[in-house]
């Protein structure tokens, strides 16, 4: 009886330790991620958004100055566009919005 509890009481650790390792590293389902991007052209349109071409896509994206990570996103794009430092950046999908971006490791 001893040695079943104890094999429940492993599993169930286990079972959390997989759960919670998982769940920190869960990103937004509703984006869009384009990977190992170079920005080729950052343009301020307003006092609001920044227009964002990615690669050699014909699209824009949109930086919202609203964006909790405004500054930093910003200077990331701007390293990219001048050094050609690589980015993944997660695109909202409907809207185009950026809404993360991280240097490609």
């Amino acid at each position: 009886m001893k040695r079943n509890n104890i094999q429940i009481k492993t599993i169930l650790i286990a079972l959390i330790v997989l759960v919670t390792s998982c769940a920190g590293n869960k990103q937004p389902s509703d984006l869009s991620w384009y990977q190992g991007q170079v920005i080729e052209q950052l343009v301020e349109e307003d006092s609001a958004v920044y227009r964002v071409q990615i690669g050699i896509m014909a699209s824009s994206f949109w930086l919202d100055k609203e964006n909790e990570d405004f500054k930093k996103d910003l200077s990331l794009l701007q390293e990219s566009l001048q050094d050609k430092k690589k980015l993944d950046i997660g695109v909202e999908k409907e809207t185009n919005k950026i809404r993360v971006v991280k240097a490609t490791r």
